[in-house]
């Protein structure tokens, strides 16, 4: 069943005969077609953009006299060291001690570590009990010229003060000693009990 003309006018509110408001609705959704589109490729080119390398400038002066490395020399890891435990995992420990991974000029000991540079530096340190502890414990990194620096707790349902880590200042012939309360027996395993120290400036 067809309707007619006349009906469809009426009944659909465009009484200008010629679909005016159906015309106009038509430009405004292919307006925001193309808006939309353009709104999008314009993202697409910011994000394509931003992940090119620009590799910067580079002045007169070096391009005459120097040449820049292409790459980074192999050993940029200077400014990290590392310490695993140096003890056993069956006595009860208290100041702990460690041994160097990864030596470097910046830090030296077992004990106390000391510091051989002023500088910032990032430290991060995780403990783990071995399982059979079953009291409340408090890890410390004390510092010779300021006292705690970095604190953690361990109870017995996570073993673990998990992951630690903090941006400090530190002054040469500086102490660090990392200090286990009441004392405890430290897994000494380097997964779970670790230290580090990277010299940022």
């Amino acid at each position: 069943m067809s309707l007619s003309a006349k009906y469809c006018s009426d009944n659909t509110g465009d009484r200008g005969g010629g679909g005016g408001a159906l015309a106009h609705q038509r430009k405004m959704i292919r307006g925001l077609l193309v808006w939309a589109t353009l709104l999008t490729l314009g993202l697409a080119v910011s994000i394509t953009l931003h992940f090119i390398e620009r590799k910067p400038p580079v002045p007169e002066k070096l391009q005459q006299n120097q040449r820049i490395p292409t790459q980074q020399p192999k050993d940029m890891d200077m400014n990290l060291i590392t310490f695993t435990p140096n003890w056993e995992g069956r006595d009860m420990v208290e100041k702990l001690q460690w041994n160097t991974v990864s030596p470097s000029g910046f830090i030296e000991g077992d004990e106390e570590l000391r510091v051989k540079d002023d500088g910032r530096y990032f430290l991060y340190l995780q403990v783990t009990l071995n399982p059979q502890m079953a009291e409340n414990y408090t890890i410390t990194v004390n510092s010779s010229t300021r006292k705690t620096i970095l604190e953690g707790l361990i109870n017995k349902p996570k073993l673990s003060t998990g992951f630690m880590g903090v941006g400090i200042s530190m002054n040469r012939g500086e102490t660090l000693t990392v200090i286990c309360k009441p004392k405890a027996k430290i897994s000494d395993t380097p997964i779970e009990t670790y230290l580090g120290v990277i010299k940022l400036h």
